[in-house]
């Protein structure tokens, strides 16, 4: 099923969300390592990941709701994209939450390590959920208008192969 925000044939969701993910999962990792190591480099580096982690998960979430809206089907792959999308957003509000409870202090030092380590987990489910959307349901997969060639990278068209194989020697 044809992704509907797409640049050419290419789903625009799967390329950016590897940058939320990263940031964010990374910034639960650097606030681990700071609070081991007792170091303040650690903690700020955390925090600026948090920051570039939601500004970009809000980006990657632009294409995503379109999609949603766009190429998703009703029935098992919609209750998926659902679950996908309920899982990532509760990950985000989680990340917020830590963000907020960091501005208030050292004292919520563990709140913030808490809603983080949650927040992780929950981008881990989001992500599996998105694979079973890519694998499983196929979303933003596009295979059944394609015949492959022989030529790496190249493709022609269902009726074009079928037009070829009509062609005797």
């Amino acid at each position: 099923m044809k992704s509907t925000a797409r640049v050419g044939e290419h789903p625009i969701h799967p390329m950016l969300i590897p940058y939320p993910f990263a940031f964010l999962s990374g910034a639960w990792a650097f606030r681990l390592a700071a609070r081991a190591r007792g170091s303040q480099a650690l903690e700020q580096t955390a925090d600026h990941l948090r920051t570039a982690g939601l500004a970009s998960a809000v980006i990657a979430a632009v294409p995503g709701i379109i999609d949603y809206f766009g190429s998703v089907p009703d029935g098992p792959p919609k209750r998926t994209a659902t679950l996908h999308a309920i899982s990532n957003s509760s990950a985000l509000v989680c990340f917020t939450a830590a963000a907020a409870a960091a501005r208030r202090g050292a004292h919520t030092r563990d709140i913030v390590n808490r809603f983080e380590s949650v927040g992780t987990a929950l981008l881990c489910v989001g992500g599996w959920l998105g694979g079973q959307l890519s694998y499983h349901h196929r979303i933003g997969v596009v295979e059944e208008h394609e015949t492959r060639t022989g030529i790496p990278g190249e493709s022609i068209s269902r009726e074009e192969a079928e037009a070829l194989q009509n062609v005797g020697p």
